[in-house]
């Protein structure tokens, strides 16, 4: 025999369902990790493990914002480094002791001259460091004091030369640091100071020459290599400041982790202002002088998340 449900029973049945469905998603929710707990959490990592795991602190800090600038040029001869080698005396160039494109070292011997009067024979050494850019002699040549051997060129420094457009000739300014970069060595940043700005803008293109002295200190930067660079822009404006890699996205927050030990870690909410490659403006979240991972801060997100999985699943 079918029965039929009163309509005060069928509602007593529906409450009764919603407040059981209820029950069930507020377990649901208190068992499934949630970024907003992980923010309140600390992590404890072993400092051999962070040495593994390449983990770095650096400051947050007052100074001011950087804009950049990317430009591109090519890498040329720094001409205040290059030196012409004399003979010592008039006499015949006996023999060349050295190739073009080999490196040499103040004193290293570079060609034997035998002079005119006794034929004595007289060993012409290099003035300084450098790369045997050129040979302009072959043994047996007549020289004098006056004669160029060779020519020898210090590449420890070379010049960056590159177009920067016209809307943008007024953000460069003499001695603004740059950071230059080649597909030969893309993991590779080459640091740099720029010494010239051209006063004169080319018809054609409408640019202007910027030149810039690069570091070079093993001769990875060949001359006549294509580079780009980011020309940093400082503005007058102070900030509190982190490193960019610092900053972690949580939901819809960004995080930091703040050393508050050797080995203990506390991920906190910032609010970000302006962003640069290198830093991010910190409005709120940070005071000056705190300690905030700044190379390989997804490490300990990644730990954060782990353990609030773990804490979840125990419930």
């Amino acid at each position: 025999m079918i029965r039929h449900i009163q309509p005060r029973w069928r509602c007593l049945a529906l409450c009764l369902f919603a407040l059981l469905a209820g029950c069930e998603r507020h377990q649901s929710e208190q068992g499934e990790p949630h970024e907003e707990d992980a923010r309140a959490a600390t992590i404890h990592m072993a400092s051999a493990t962070q040495q593994a795991l390449g983990v770095q602190v650096a400051p947050a800090e007052l100074k001011a914002l950087e804009q950049t600038l990317q430009v591109t040029g090519q890498i040329a001869q720094d001409t205040d480094r290059l030196v012409h080698v004399n003979a010592p005396e008039a006499g015949i160039l006996k023999e060349l002791l050295v190739a073009i494109g080999q490196r040499v070292e103040p004193g290293t011997p570079l060609a034997i001259v035998t002079s005119n009067p006794g034929q004595t024979p007289m060993q012409v050494v290099a003035p300084r460091a450098g790369l045997i850019l050129g040979i302009h002699l072959t043994a047996g040549a007549s020289v004098d004091s006056l004669t160029s051997l060779m020519t020898i060129a210090d590449l420890s420094q070379v010049w960056a030369t590159f177009d920067v457009y016209e809307q943008d000739v007024a953000l460069v300014q003499v001695g603004q640091r740059i950071e230059v970069r080649s597909v030969a060595y893309p993991d590779r940043a080459f640091p740099g100071t720029t010494v010239f700005v051209s006063p004169q803008v080319d018809q054609h293109s409408r640019t202007i020459k910027v030149r810039a002295q690069i570091d070079n200190a093993d001769y990875a930067l060949k001359l006549g290599m294509f580079v780009t660079g980011l020309l940093y822009i400082p503005t007058a404006e102070q900030a509190l400041v982190a490193p960019h890699a610092a900053v972690q996205r949580l939901e819809a927050e960004r995080v930091v982790f703040v050393q508050t030990g050797p080995e203990m870690f506390e991920a906190r909410d910032v609010t970000i202002g302006q962003e640069t490659p290198i830093h991010v403006q910190i409005l709120e979240g940070l005071t000056p002088g705190e300690m905030v991972v700044a190379s390989g801060s997804f490490h300990l997100k990644a730990e954060l998340l782990k353990g609030t999985l773990e804490e979840g699943h125990a419930h």
